[in-house]
């Protein structure tokens, strides 16, 4: 995935979104727009007092295999790096905080003037708010997080399991999380009842369709890992299983 619009300067546009605000979402939910799902700071050298002035971002990052949790200041060296999944809290003097859950991807930190450093995240995947001081909840937040809650079991009882999930691209986790909420809102529907949430349905068969179209190989990589990690219900060999029932050519792994 591109990290910016070809020919953008991000930091630029990122100054100028943050004129009047300490941060802010760009296409949170639709991660396939220009540009794509971007969580943008403003970390000045005074507070405003006009709005949250965030003054720290924690994230996590591999190092050794694993996950470390990391602060991002006015101290740190700006260029770019990697985060990974999970939550991203945006922090002020006082220590109160904005949340947010993101599927990873690049990090980048660039210095506009001595007053102003800007932060831009983008992801793959969507970037949701997930409460705090100056906002609410995204209606996906829920679906991202409870998956996410999934993802933590492999990781402290699968061997290997953390370095697996910290080495996996953003857009691989993406596909998983994809593969794992469909799957499982289809289940619930034939148990129970309808789904309620018409919105979140649609919005989730919309993506699947455009993933599976798209990027066929984020796809099955999102389902041998859900395979290997044994995180089901829908990872690639039940496709295999499914096709097999129906008299259809199981699909073969794709090239990376």
């Amino acid at each position: 995935m591109t990290s910016s619009v070809p020919g953008v300067d991000w930091a630029a546009t990122a100054a100028d979104a943050l004129r009047e605000l300490g941060f802010t979402l760009l296409n949170s939910d639709r991660p396939a727009a220009p540009g794509g799902s971007q969580l943008l700071v403003a970390l000045r050298d005074r507070p405003t007092l006009r709005h949250f002035d965030p003054e720290r971002i924690s994230c996590w990052v591999a190092a050794s295999g694993r996950g470390r949790a990391v602060p991002i200041d006015r101290r740190t060296p700006g260029g770019e790096r990697s985060i990974l999944w999970g939550h991203v809290h945006v922090v002020d003097r006082l220590g109160v905080e904005n949340r947010f859950l993101t599927f990873g991807g690049p990090l980048r930190i660039a210095d506009i003037d001595a007053r102003l450093r800007v932060v831009q995240h983008i992801s793959a995947g969507p970037i949701v708010r997930w409460g705090g001081h100056s906002q609410g909840f995204d209606a996906l937040a829920g679906e991202i997080g409870a998956f996410f809650g999934r993802l933590i079991v492999p990781v402290d009882y699968v061997a290997g399991g953390e370095a697996r999930l910290a080495a996996e691209p953003p857009e691989h986790l993406y596909a998983a999380f994809l593969r794992d909420s469909d799957a499982r809102r289809r289940e619930a529907t034939r148990r129970v009842d309808p789904d309620r949430d018409v919105h979140l349905r649609s919005w989730i068969s919309a993506e699947t369709g455009r993933i599976r179209g798209a990027h066929p190989a984020w796809w099955e990589a999102a389902g041998i890992l859900l395979d290997d990690l044994d995180l089901g219900p829908e990872g690639l060999a039940t496709e295999r299983a499914q096709a097999d029932e129906v008299g259809a050519t199981p699909p073969g792994r794709l090239g990376a």
